[in-house]
């Protein structure tokens, strides 16, 4: 695997895996849900399929681990900044 496209990847699971902490804290407010243990069986599951891929990938690049360490946290800096750029121009 490409080392940008290792970045990208990321990137994108960077995204995916804020909005959706940021998707089930909203649903955690609102209170037509009464109990709370619904949304965590619906929740865990996303999780650990997003943390799945983030380990997948690790292992389809060729670099050393500390290498592979510094581009994820480089992409999660990078998708971090992007998405609170996106969500500060889009107002709601």
């Amino acid at each position: 695997m490409n080392i940008v496209k290792f970045f990208i990847y990321q990137v994108l699971l960077t995204f995916i895996g804020i909005t959706n902490n940021l998707f089930f804290s909203f649903l955690n407010e609102l209170t037509l849900f009464e109990y709370k243990f619904v949304l965590s069986l619906v929740k865990v599951p996303i999780t650990m399929l997003i943390l799945y891929f983030i380990f997948r990938l690790y292992y389809l690049l060729n670099m050393k681990l500390r290498y592979k360490i510094l581009i994820h946290i480089s992409a999660f800096i990078v998708g971090f900044v992007i998405l609170g750029l996106l969500s500060g121009s889009i107002k709601a």
